[in-house]
């Protein structure tokens, strides 16, 4: 049984934590917090041994397995060290550094005191992604031509809390890594910047709130929009030179066409669980096999997003 401990009680280690009462092979044991009355609080809500009113208690528990760190983004480099330190399997909730250069600080960590590490790129790990993987490594669609993403809110800055803060909020590290992600995954190669637009927050001119890149990957196309101002359709495009393939919500796909032709081919996978259960369990299986990295999300793909992103925030700032 692989023990976890969340670090952080927030709305997303709650979502973490419901999941991972339905897989068999792991439990939640703690959970850590800044105060011991949220740690409590959550605990009572996701009955577990331990609370925690700081994360270096949990990280000092030698009952911990794996720990799952729900942080904001400018506290992950910190606290992924010091879990590598306490000798941890590690989940990081995406994304997983600020910039390249906290990727080069966490490798560095790792090759001195190797362990389990994953950015948590959920999306990866669902039915619909694998079965889109699938059908284009099938060679379904033919070539691969060009790939559009598109994945905006309109989010309430009173209801916010990180989004808007300079260094760790904007919509490219919130929400633009999903289209990083997938872009990534079907367009290797070096993402070459074509055509920028950006809008920023009009009075924190350090965040950006919308970001429509195009970029050249080897000859294809591949365009991010991603915004924190305005609604559009949240889907990605792969288009190729037999057909293509159009994935709805694709930052937690169930559903996906497949289009050749006039033919249009409609598919819906639930996840099994959530969106969250296929990532815990590809973890547990990597735990199990003694793996240090996801063949699904491993390092290399972590510091492809953060130069991918570094990128487009050297163009804008």
């Amino acid at each position: 049984m692989i023990k976890w401990g969340i670090i952080g009680a927030g709305n997303i280690a709650n979502r973490f934590a419901d999941s991972l009462e339905k897989v068999t092979d792991g439990e939640l044991y703690a959970v850590a917090n800044r105060t011991i009355e949220k740690a409590e609080a959550f605990k009572a809500n996701h009955p577990c041994e331990k609370a925690y009113g700081s994360y270096q208690e949990l990280l000092d528990d030698d009952q911990v397995d794996a720990v799952y760190i729900a942080l904001p983004h400018k506290y992950h480099l910190e606290w992924v060290l010091q879990a590598i330190d306490a000798g941890k399997a590690i989940l990081c909730e995406k994304p997983a550094t600020i910039n390249q250069s906290e990727v080069s600080e966490i490798e560095a960590a790792l090759d001195a005191k190797p362990v389990f590490f994953m950015e948590a790129m959920k999306s990866r790990f669902t039915p619909t992604y694998q079965a889109v993987k699938e059908l284009v490594a099938q060679g379904e669609i033919g070539e691969i031509k060009a790939i559009t993403t598109s994945l905006c809110r309109k989010f309430d800055e009173a209801d916010a809390s990180y989004h808007f803060e300079p260094g760790q909020g904007g919509c490219l590290l919130d929400m633009g890594v999903y289209n990083v992600a997938l872009l990534e995954d079907f367009l290797p190669g070096e993402f070459i910047l074509k055509h920028l637009d950006y809008h920023l927050h009009e009075s924190q001119v350090e965040v950006e709130v919308y970001v429509n890149a195009v970029f050249d990957v080897n000859g294809k196309e591949a365009v991010l929009e991603s915004g924190f101002d305005r609604l559009t359709d949240a889907k990605a495009v792969i288009k190729g030179s037999k057909g293509e393939i159009v994935i709805y919500d694709f930052h937690r796909p169930t559903k996906f066409d497949f289009i050749v032709g006039d033919k249009v081919t409609n598919n819906e996978i639930l996840n099994v669980v959530d969106d969250f259960y296929g990532e815990i369990t590809h973890v547990h299986a990597n735990l199990k096999a003694d793996r240090l990295e996801s063949n699904r999300m491993p390092m290399a793909d972590t510091k492809k997003f953060a130069a991918i992103i570094d990128q487009l925030k050297a163009e804008i700032f």
